[in-house]
């Protein structure tokens, strides 16, 4: 989308799916949420040479994230293109940020409200559970920047 701002980036989602659970990550937008199912993440970011993305999706079940990490990887999804991103899997989808009434986020869950619909996810990364770290702080302070006082953080 033209003169689309990436503010941040909430990664190791899980959803659950009728066969297996699904591994998604949230990159936050000025103008909307894209859901992009972590393989889309990896194999974008493969395919255009920023093998650290890969490196960071590729970590199977542990999917740990520092601030750092987060940062450089919003920063590496912000220069791909996102509308290729959501198109290269047709499960991944775009929520416009006006269309979102309630953004509830916990160190376990995160759970969309958005045109009279509700997506949950889990939050699959350690790290945002982790009380020390500042990983859960930042998940909410993006989704803060789009969104204001429609995110609740418990």
């Amino acid at each position: 989308m033209v003169g689309e701002n990436v503010l941040g980036f909430v990664d190791a989602l899980t959803s659950f799916g009728i066969i297996a659970p699904r591994k998604r990550s949230l990159v936050v937008t000025d103008k909307r949420l894209l859901i992009l199912s972590a393989s889309t993440i990896s194999t974008t970011a493969a395919s255009a040479g920023f093998a650290y993305i890969f490196g960071v999706f590729g970590r199977g079940m542990a999917n740990r994230i520092n601030k750092e990490e987060l940062e450089k990887a919003a920063q590496t999804v912000s220069s791909g293109n996102l509308d290729e991103m959501l198109k290269s899997d047709p499960e991944n989808m775009s929520i416009d940020i006006a269309s979102i009434e309630k953004v509830e986020v916990s160190r376990k869950n995160l759970t969309i409200l958005a045109g009279g619909k509700k997506f949950g996810y889990s939050l699959g990364n350690p790290d945002a559970r982790n009380k020390k770290s500042d990983v859960y702080d930042i998940y909410v302070q993006a989704l803060r920047k789009a969104l204001g006082d429609r995110v609740i953080a418990k």
